[in-house]
């Protein structure tokens, strides 16, 4: 995206290895939708405050996501009817770097995220990884899982110095069956998500967005993706708002 690109570049860079301090592998995080013409003012000012990634003068990179779910979508049911102690089951694909990870989210009674991951490599089975990460998760139907949304977009990660706190800015967002006869895209949004070891009411990132008028909202990308695809054959009341919101945003 070139508007956040050129943003980003009045941003002091960070390394992998200097990000790699604030994994947050356990936390608590918050999510807001961003109008796109709004993103630039929503940067703008906080280049005191946060540094961006930077790998060899690239500071957005592409992200392709699989997530999977069982044949009566058991994943999304959970998420729908406010269930803690839920799941999403994710093949995560840096395009840049040509690494993946087959990841597993929690969210805790909580309301913590806790994230397990493992590395795919290209001299293991993807099939035997997947299978025996997935049965070290009793909690999961890890027999009965099937490749259920397909998701890309771009990212920008930003971090705190000064404090345990990560933000990504994801733009671009587009949604496909795994089969690809269907597919929507969102072009004039994206999704601000402050990640923090305990809660971020007082970041510079989350002031800036309370100060735009931007409001907190439960964003899931696997449901959203999954309502916009799928929505006549789902049961989608519990996201009706964020949908509406999206709607507003893109037309």
């Amino acid at each position: 995206m070139a508007i956040i690109s050129g943003t980003l570049n009045g941003f002091c860079g960070h390394s992998l290895s200097e990000q790699g301090r604030v994994v947050l592998m356990d936390r608590v995080d918050i999510k807001f939708l961003v109008p796109l013409a709004l993103l630039e003012s929503c940067l703008t000012g906080l280049r005191q405050e946060l540094t961006t990634l930077d790998l060899d003068g690239r500071r957005t990179f592409d992200y392709d996501t699989l997530y999977f779910d069982t044949p009566e979508r058991r994943l999304f049911l959970d998420h729908h009817n406010g269930k803690l102690n839920r799941f999403k089951v994710r093949l995560r694909h840096y395009r840049q770097s040509r690494i993946t990870f087959l990841e597993i989210k929690q969210k805790t009674n909580r309301l913590r995220t806790v994230k397990a991951r493992t590395l795919l490599s290209a001299e293991a089975s993807p099939a035997s990884t997947i299978s025996t990460f997935l049965k070290g998760q009793p909690a999961l139907p890890a027999a009965r899982m099937q490749p259920a949304l397909f998701v890309q977009y771009q990212r920008a990660t930003l971090i705190n110095p000064a404090g345990s706190e990560r933000i990504t800015v994801d733009t671009g967002l587009a949604f496909h069956s795994p089969d690809r006869r269907r597919s929507v895209a969102l072009p004039g949004v994206a999704i601000v998500e402050i990640k923090s070891d305990r809660q971020a009411a007082h970041s510079p990132m989350h002031e800036r967005l309370l100060e735009m008028g931007c409001r907190a909202v439960p964003f899931s990308k696997y449901c959203v993706g999954s309502s916009l695809l799928f929505g006549t054959e789902l049961k989608t009341n519990q996201f009706k708002p964020v949908l509406r919101a999206i709607h507003g945003l893109c037309n």
